[in-house]
C-alpha cells in the first residue's frame, strides 16, 4: 500500500523542513560568531578617548587596523599577522596599542574628545575607508608613521609594522626601538627575561 501525501500536507512538511534547516544554520552561525568573539586576542576599538589615555600613560603609539567583515584581505591580515601578534603577548600595551576598527560596525563610539562618531564616517574622514588600512597614531589621533594600505606582501607585513612602530617612536620622541621582525623581538624579550 502506497502512502501519498496530499498537496497541502506535503507543502506543510516541506515548509517545516526548510524552517528547521534555517533555524539550525542560524544557531550554528550565532554560536560560531560568539565563539570567535571570545577567542580573539586582537581587540576592537570601542572608546578612542580611553585608548588615547592608555597611549599617553604608557607612552606608546596606537596601531589602528581599519577593516570590514566582508573584506577577505582583512581576514587574511588578522589571521596571518595581527592575531598571532596579539596572541604572543609581546605587542599590545608593551610596544604598541593594537586595535581593530570595524568600519561596518553600526554602534557609535567616543572619539578622541569624547564625542560619539560612527566608525565608517570616521574612516571616510581619515581617508582610511579602503580596507584593510593600518594607521599609526599618537594619543591625540595624529598620524606618526606612514600608513599601510592593503597587503603589499603578507610574509613581510609584520616587518613593515615593526618599521612603522619604530618610526612612530621616533616621531613621538619615545626613546625606544624594537627589532626588525617578530622573531627577533621574541629572542630579545627572552634574553631580557633571562638576564633579570
Amino acid at each position: 500500500m502506497k502512502t501519498i501525501f496530499s498537496p497541502p500536507l506535503f507543502f506543510l512538511a516541506l515548509l517545516g523542513l526548510i524552517i528547521g534547516v534555517l533555524l539550525t544554520n542560524h544557531s550554528v552561525s550565532a554560536q560560531s560568531k560568539t565563539a570567535g568573539a571570545h577567542t580573539s586576542y586582537f581587540k576592537e576599538a570601542w572608546d578612542l578617548q580611553q585608548i588615547g589615555s592608555l597611549s599617553k600613560q604608557k607612552n606608546l603609539p596606537i596601531m589602528l587596523m581599519f577593516g570590514a567583515e566582508y573584506c577577505e584581505y582583512c581576514k587574511l591580515l588578522i589571521e596571518e599577522v595581527l592575531e598571532p601578534m596579539a596572541l604572543s603577548g609581546l605587542y599590545d600595551e608593551k610596544v604598541v596599542i593594537m586595535r581593530h576598527v570595524g568600519v561596518d560596525e553600526p554602534k557609535r563610539i567616543p572619539d578622541w574628545n569624547g564625542h560619539l562618531i560612527k566608525k565608517s564616517q570616521w574612516a571616510y574622514q581619515l581617508n582610511a575607508d579602503l580596507t584593510p588600512t593600518v594607521l599609526f597614531v599618537d594619543s591625540t589621533g595624529k598620524e606618526v608613521a606612514p600608513r599601510i594600505i592593503g597587503i603589499p606582501e603578507i610574509t613581510l607585513y609584520a616587518g613593515l609594522i615593526h618599521q612603522n612602530i619604530n618610526t612612530a617612536y621616533q616621531n613621538m620622541g619615545v626613546d625606544k626601538h624594537i627589532p626588525a621582525t617578530p622573531e627577533l623581538l621574541y629572542l630579545q624579550t627572552n634574553e631580557n627575561a633571562r638576564a633579570k
